[in-house]
């Protein structure tokens, strides 16, 4: 059993680099995600080695640093994938809950609110804690429905108001937390020493970096507020841009209302809607090719297809007419 641990402990650790290989975003919650991972493959690992009871206890500890803090950082990653606008605030409060929710799941040992009793037990060779649960176990149970019901929420949200980039990534992201949420519930039902979600967390992490990487579709769009900004564009013949124009920034509230209610957005595609997206934000069109993971001349061909449908001839023309529209709706 150690053994296994051990291949899933080094293949977490393995993870992590190719998180710094696949996400050029450097999305530090995704990022957190990987180490957390990593820990709670290195906690059940050393409880699968441990010799006492009190080895075995901060191996289990050291696992639930890992399982709590998993769900806020996958949280905050489905967050900021799907433009999820939240409180900015809210990172803060959910560390605060999550670490209460730590000191609860580690008291096992020292006092009688998590486990009423704890000791060290082996089956066939393998250490196991064997538990008593105490008044507040069930408090974990709640903490992680919480974090899956505001997941679900989250995805479906987003996917209703058309803000994440594609409707893949709300399929895929919609996969990996229903797959978590399957097997956390088979582990609970089954009586095993095997730690089924030491698997679902390395299969979790494949999945994020296909997301991520293979499917060239992760296009993060910035969320800050700057619509009372405004930015001098220098002449490119290129960006269909003939003088010098001061354009005003419009807010996400402005854009989203563009896209999902201006009439002639309708007419565009999937992909030229996201594209439109970076240039309400006023993006380049090379941050916007490197966002998606495409080459310039494809953001070009977007641009064209876009400009087309919505007669006009350049990006001056575009904000002109989204700031009429928001001035009138």
């Amino acid at each position: 059993m150690s053994v296994i641990y051990g291949i899933f402990s080094v293949v977490a650790l393995l993870m992590i680099g190719a998180y710094f290989y696949v996400d050029r975003k450097r999305d530090i919650w995704l990022m957190l995600l990987f180490v957390s991972v990593a820990i709670c493959d290195i906690g059940y690992l050393l409880l699968s080695v441990s010799k006492t009871l009190s080895a075995a206890l901060w191996a289990n500890r050291i696992a639930y640093l890992g399982n709590v803090f998993l769900p806020f950082f996958l949280l905050m990653m489905i967050m900021n994938l799907s433009r999820f606008r939240y409180p900015k605030h809210l990172p803060k409060i959910l560390i605060g809950i999550n670490t209460i929710m730590l000191l609860i799941a580690a008291s096992g040992g020292f006092l009688p609110i998590y486990y009423k009793t704890v000791s060290l037990g082996f089956v066939d060779g393998i250490p196991m804690l064997i538990k008593e649960y105490g008044p507040l176990h069930p408090v974990y149970k709640v903490f992680l429905f919480a974090y899956f019901a505001a997941m679900v929420g989250i995805i479906i949200y987003t996917a209703i108001k058309k803000t994440v980039v594609s409707s893949k990534h709300s399929i895929f992201l919609a996969f990996v937390v229903i797959g978590n949420i399957a097997i956390w519930l088979v582990e609970n039902m089954i009586n095993s020493s095997f730690e089924f979600l030491s698997i679902s967390y390395i299969v979790t992490e494949g999945l994020i970096l296909f997301l991520y990487g293979i499917l060239q579709d992760y296009g993060l769009a910035d969320t800050q507020k700057i619509s009372d900004s405004s930015v001098v564009i220098p002449p490119k013949q290129d960006e269909n841009i003939v003088s010098y124009e001061t354009v005003k920034f419009f807010s996400s509230e402005q854009i989203d209302n563009i896209l999902n209610n201006w009439k002639a957005v309708e007419t565009l595609s999937q992909r030229e809607k996201e594209v439109l997206r970076f240039i309400l934000e006023n993006k380049k069109r090379k941050d916007i090719a490197q966002t998606l993971f495409v080459t310039e001349s494809t953001i070009k061909k977007h641009t064209s297809g876009i400009f087309r449908k919505l007669e006009i001839t350049n990006r001056t023309e575009l904000f002109e007419k989204g700031k009429d529209y928001c001035s009138n709706n």
